[in-house]
Formats: structure tokens, C-alpha cells, sequence
């Protein structure tokens, strides 16, 4: 029960976030906003890791870290251009489609085995993402394209970034997840010099619902919110499965839809209300399993 807990706590940070972020992205540059929240998280997990007083980690850990840092870097990157502009009714949740498929797939293969109940909320927990998303397709009435090229390569490294911290184990504490965020932090940084140097530190607001004011706020909020959800996905993995805690987190599109719709009025259709359904009840079936 801890587990599921920690990881659906995982998944309300990330969806929080990720929809912070990508208001953030209609502001400034989406490498920009990504290197902000990215450096907060460097310094949250360098102030964190040495709490824990673990002794030095060995290369095989901090090597998963920084392999979590590509994904962590390629995700959040991919995420925040889609965010800024698609709809985010598309890119959350296909990102979150294969963020679940990857490491679950892998950690089947290697050998974890829910129980029944488990898996039958496992096997519900993917179609009710992509039904979430509206089976993508398409470009919205705005003009805006669908967003689901930015989606599928946000999924693959928000996959890799789960199953790399669950490789890295829990015997080096927190070092792991500082080295990941640290090159994170110089994979979208490189990015964000390079919009800097054209230019493009600030963009005009982006979409209807874009807003005005300050971004630098909003992206510091989205490295606060995603620190967090990244240190409960990492005690999720180290006190369940695997399997159970990649789906369950995975499930962080569904907040991102719930707040666009309440803050940005965009339309939940039925196919989608029933994707938030089957959530639902795939988190009870997992959690009686």
C-alpha cells in the first residue's frame, strides 16, 4: 500500500507540473523553462542526497543516474515543446502511454510478477492513458498540430527515466537521482544557451489560453514539483514493484487534463471521461492486488 501511494503522489507532482511547465513554455522558450526547473531539481537532490547519509555509490548506480538524466533531459524537453505547442490533451497523455509501457514490459521480462488483480489493472491502466489523450490524431480547431511526435519522444525518455532509477536501487540513497539531475540539467541547458544566443529567451504568448506575466516563476515551481515526484516515484520502486509503480505514476496525465480543462477550459470529450474512468479503476484493482 505505501508503494501506490507514493507513486499516485508521484503522479499528482507530475501532472502539476508538467501543466506549470507548460504554461511556463507559452511564455519563454521551452529549453529555457525546462533548464530552470531543471537546475531547481539539481540543487533540491545535491541538498537531499547527503541527508540520507549513504556511503559513496559504486559506478553501476551512478551510471543508471546519469542514464536517467538522458531520459529525465529528453522527456522534459520533447514534453514542454508538445505542451507549448499542441494540446495538452494529446501530449500528456501519449507521453504517458509509453513512460508506462517501457518499464513495465522490462521488469516483466526480467522477471516481476504482479498478482492477477495487479495485472488486470496494469492491462486497463495503458488503454485508459490513451483514451485520455483522445486516441491523438489530428490538429486542433486553433490550427495547432496534435502533438503526438512530441508525445511518443517524451514517453520514451520519461520511460527511461523510471526504469534506470529503478536499476539504480536504493543501496547509494539519493546519489543516483542528484547525478541523473545534474545531466539533465547540462543536456537542457545546452539547448537553452542555444535558443538564448537566437534570441528566443521569451516568445509571445502561444495558443488562446496562453496568458501573460512572469514565466521564471512557473518554472521554478515546475523543478519543486518534479523534484518531488521524482523522489516519490524512487521510494515507490524501492518499496513495491517495479511494474505497479511506472503505471501507477504514469497515470500523471490525467491531473494535467483535469487542470486544463478547469484553468484553461479545454473540452474533456466522452471518450476521454472515460479513459479518466478506467483510471480510476485500474488504481483500485492495482491496489487490491
Amino acid at each position: 500500500m505505501t508503494a501506490i501511494l507514493l507513486a499516485l503522489g508521484a503522479a499528482l507532482a507530475y501532472g502539476a507540473s508538467d501543466f506549470i511547465g507548460g504554461r511556463a513554455s507559452t511564455r519563454a522558450h521551452f529549453a529555457v523553462v525546462a533548464a530552470v526547473g531543471a537546475g531547481v531539481a539539481v540543487l533540491i537532490a545535491l541538498v537531499a542526497a547527503p541527508l540520507l547519509g549513504s556511503a559513496a555509490p559504486s559506478a553501476g548506480p551512478l551510471l543508471w543516474g546519469l542514464a536517467s538524466g538522458v531520459g529525465s533531459g529528453m522527456g522534459t524537453l520533447f514534453l514542454y515543446r508538445g505542451l507549448a505547442r499542441a494540446r495538452v490533451a494529446v501530449v500528456a497523455p501519449t507521453s504517458g502511454v509509453l513512460a508506462a509501457a517501457l518499464p513495465a514490459v522490462v521488469a516483466v521480462v526480467l522477471g516481476e510478477r504482479p498478482t492477477p488483480i495487479a495485472i488486470v489493472g496494469l492491462i486497463l491502466a495503458l488503454p485508459a492513458v490513451w483514451l485520455i489523450s483522445g486516441g491523438g490524431g489530428g490538429s486542433d480547431a486553433d490550427g495547432r498540430p496534435s502533438g503526438i511526435s512530441d508525445g511518443v519522444l517524451a514517453g520514451f525518455g520519461f520511460g527511461l527515466l523510471f526504469l534506470a532509477l529503478d536499476q539504480a536501487g536504493d543501496s547509494a540513497g539519493l546519489w543516483p537521482l542528484a547525478a541523473g539531475q545534474a545531466l539533465a540539467f547540462v543536456l537542457v541547458g545546452a539547448v537553452a544557451v542555444r535558443a538564448y544566443r537566437s534570441g528566443q529567451l521569451r516568445t509571445t504568448p502561444a495558443g488562446p489560453n496562453a496568458g501573460t506575466g512572469p514565466w521564471w516563476p512557473l518554472a521554478v515551481a515546475t523543478g519543486v514539483l518534479g523534484s518531488a515526484a521524482t523522489l516519490l516515484f524512487y521510494a515507490s520502486t524501492t518499496t513495491g514493484l517495479l511494474t505497479v509503480a511506472a503505471v501507477l505514476t504514469s497515470l500523471y496525465p490525467a491531473g494535467t487534463i483535469v487542470l486544463a480543462r478547469l484553468i484553461l477550459d479545454e473540452r474533456i470529450s466522452r471518450r476521454q471521461g472515460l479513459g479518466l474512468a478506467l483510471a480510476g479503476g485500474a488504481v483500485v484493482l492495482i491496489t487490491l492486488g
